[in-house]
C-alpha cells in the first residue's frame, strides 16, 4: 500500500497509540477526581498540554483541548463573535478556508453578522494580504485566516496580514486555522500576534478525535456549551486523557524532527513536480510556487478526478481529489481561485508524510502513466 492522502489523516504513531492504550486500560482515572488515581490522570493531562503547547511556544494555560480542528474553529469563531458583538458585527475571512470556518461564518450571517469573503487574486490565484487588510472596517470584530490551505498547500502571508490588520484596527480578534501547518510549518505566538490558533492531532500522527485551541485570553470567547469546570469552562466535559496524551507524544516527536521532516517531504515534492512537469503533457500544477512541501495539487486534464482516484485505489495507491470533508464534491478552493471547470474537475491532491519514500513517489508517477494510457 502507498498512502499519499496525509492531509486527510495520518497513520497513528505507535508510541502515541501505546500511550493512549495504557491510559485507557491501566491509568484511566478522571482528572477531576480528588483521589490519587484521579491526580495521576490530571498530571498526565497537564504534561500533554505542555507538550502540545511547545510547538507554537504558547503558555500551557492558554491551551484548551477539543475534539479536533472543527470544534476548535467553531469555538474560536462563534465564541469570539458572541463575545464581541457589542462592538460590531463584521467578520472577515477568505473563500478558501476549511468548511468548518465557512459554514460557521454562514451560520453567523443568518444571525445578523456581516461576513466579507476574500477571494484569491485572479492572476496569481492566491490570497493577497492587501485585500484582507482593505476589507477591515471600524466595526470589524474578527478575522479568521488559515496558515496553510488544505487543498493546494498555499502558505498565506500571515505576518503581513496580521501587521496590516493591527495597524488599521487593533481591536480586531485574529483567528488562525493552523490544522495543516501545526507541527510542520513553524508558527510561534511570540512572532505572530494571534488571538486564537486551531490544531488537530490526527494530522500529525495522533489519533482522530483530539485537537487544541490556543486562546490568548479566555475572556475573548463565550463557550458554545455549558457544564463543569473542565478546560476552564471553555470546552466543558470530562477530558479525553488518552487521546490528549497521545497528541502530546506525537507533538513531542514533531518538535524534535520538524526540520528533518520538512526537508524530506520537500525532496519528495520536488521530485514528483519534476516528473509531472517533464514527462506528462496533460498536467496543470495548481499549487502555488510558495506552498507547503507537504502537499501538491495538480490537474490531469481530460480525465475526471474520480476516475484517476479509483484507478489508483485498485492499485493500492491512495490519493484524493481534494478535502475529505467535501466527499468528492468539486473543490471550492480551486473554483474560488478562478480556475476553469476542466481544471477543477480533474484535480488531484497528493499529500506527504515523513513515512513516504522516493520509491513510492516513482511508483505513483509510473502508475499514473499507465492509467492515462
Amino acid at each position: 500500500m502507498i498512502y499519499l492522502d496525509n492531509n486527510s489523516t495520518t497513520q497513528t504513531d505507535k508510541d502515541a497509540a501505546t500511550k493512549a492504550f495504557d491510559l485507557m486500560v491501566n491509568n484511566y482515572g478522571n482528572p477531576s477526581s480528588l483521589h490519587h488515581f484521579g491526580m495521576d490522570a490530571y498530571q498526565s493531562l497537564l504534561n500533554a498540554r505542555y507538550q502540545v503547547s511547545r510547538i507554537i511556544s504558547a503558555k500551557t494555560e492558554d491551551i484548551y483541548f477539543t475534539s479536533g480542528g472543527t470544534e476548535s474553529n467553531n469555538i474560536a469563531i462563534r465564541g469570539a463573535a458572541m463575545a464581541e458583538k457589542g462592538h460590531g458585527h463584521h467578520i472577515v475571512t477568505t473563500s478558501i478556508e476549511h468548511s468548518s470556518v465557512l459554514q460557521c461564518c454562514r451560520a453567523l450571517e443568518k444571525e445578523g453578522f456581516s461576513v466579507t469573503y476574500i477571494n484569491p487574486n485572479p492572476v496569481t490565484h492566491t490570497i493577497c494580504a492587501s485585500d484582507i487588510i482593505n476589507a477591515i472596517r471600524e466595526d470589524t470584530i474578527l478575522l479568521s485566516v488559515m496558515q496553510v490551505n488544505n487543498e493546494t498547500g498555499e502558505l498565506l502571508p500571515l505576518e503581513e496580514i496580521i501587521q496590516g490588520v493591527r495597524d488599521k484596527n487593533p481591536s480586531v480578534k485574529i483567528h488562525c486555522d493552523a490544522v495543516q501547518g501545526y507541527g510542520k510549518i513553524p508558527l510561534k505566538t511570540y512572532a505572530l500576534d494571534l488571538d486564537f490558533i486551531s490544531a488537530s492531532g490526527h494530522k500529525i500522527h495522533a489519533p482522530k478525535g483530539i485537537g487544541l485551541l490556543y486562546i490568548k485570553s479566555r475572556r475573548q470567547v463565550i463557550p458554545l456549551k455549558y457544564g463543569g469546570s473542565q478546560e476552564c469552562r471553555v470546552n466543558p466535559g470530562t477530558e479525553n486523557v488518552p487521546l490528549a496524551c497521545s497528541f502530546g507524544i506525537a507533538a513531542e516527536k514533531k518538535i524534535l524532527n520538524m526540520q528533518k521532516h520538512f526537508d524530506h517531504v520537500l525532496s519528495l515534492k520536488k521530485h514528483l513536480t519534476e516528473r509531472l512537469s517533464g514527462e506528462f503533457g496533460c498536467i496543470h500544477i495548481n499549487s502555488p510556487e510558495n506552498s507547503s512541501p507537504y502537499v501538491i495539487n495538480f490537474s490531469v486534464l481530460g480525465h475526471q478526478s474520480s476516475e484517476v482516484v479509483d484507478y489508483m485505489s485498485m492499485k493500492d495507491i491512495y490519493v484524493s481529489a481534494g478535502s475529505a470533508c467535501s466527499k468528492g464534491s468539486p473543490s471550492h478552493v480551486l473554483a474560488a481561485a478562478g480556475y476553469s471547470r476542466s481544471i477543477v474537475s480533474s484535480a488531484l491532491r497528493i499529500s506527504f508524510s515523513e513515512y513516504n519514500t522516493l520509491h513510492e513517489i516513482d511508483t505513483f508517477a509510473d502508475t499514473l502513466h499507465k492509467a492515462l494510457k
